[in-house]
């Protein structure tokens, strides 16, 4: 199983110790931080999937932490302080120790649907630029030779075999090179 990396982010020194030994304790992965700058810092080096910020810790130096956080795309949440003071390692009462773990392993379900979804996106992303360069390609192949589409892009993808290369690596350089020779000739 994969363990989970996670930053937890708090000015108190004691809601860090008992959230850190709650979440070590559910095999969990955790980098603790007491400021802004130093979460900054662990985040840039230790890349965790969720980071956890005590309630406390919101204030002018929170909001800007959260901002930071929003705009990297690192997932955050909050936990509020009454929560964590319910919950003592030293209890006897193991549930309530894992009744803040639902809300974390939620969160990082999110993580995980949200980079499944980045990923795809850059796969839908590469295909439609792929799209455009092979198609540019195929414009300039039917211009030039006074070829129909489909003969266009059968003279092209017989080009990409001979050369061992793949279509779009073809039309690219191609596209390049037809870049290149347009900037030469206007000047």
């Amino acid at each position: 199983m994969i363990q989970k990396k996670l930053l937890l982010v708090s000015s108190n020194e004691n809601n860090i110790d008992r959230l850190y030994n709650i979440l070590v304790s559910a095999n969990c992965d955790v980098q603790t931080a007491n400021s802004k700058e130093k979460a900054l810092l662990v985040i840039n080096s230790f890349n965790p999937d969720l980071v956890i910020l005590d309630n406390t810790y919101y204030n002018h130096e929170g909001s800007e932490l959260t901002r930071s956080l929003f705009e990297s795309g690192v997932l955050f949440l909050f936990i509020c302080q009454h929560e964590i003071e319910k919950v003592s390692v030293t209890s006897s009462n193991p549930e309530k120790i894992l009744n803040l773990l639902p809300d974390i392993d939620i969160a990082l379900k999110w993580v995980s649907d949200i980079r499944r979804l980045k990923e795809t996106e850059k796969r839908y992303s590469k295909a439609i630029q792929t799209g455009r360069v092979v198609d540019v390609v195929i414009g300039i192949l039917m211009e030039r030779h006074n070829l129909q589409r489909e003969s266009a892009f059968e003279l092209l993808r017989q080009k990409a075999r001979s050369e061992r290369i793949q279509l779009r690596v073809l039309a690219q350089e191609i596209l390049d090179a037809e870049e290149k020779i347009n900037t030469i000739s206007s000047k």
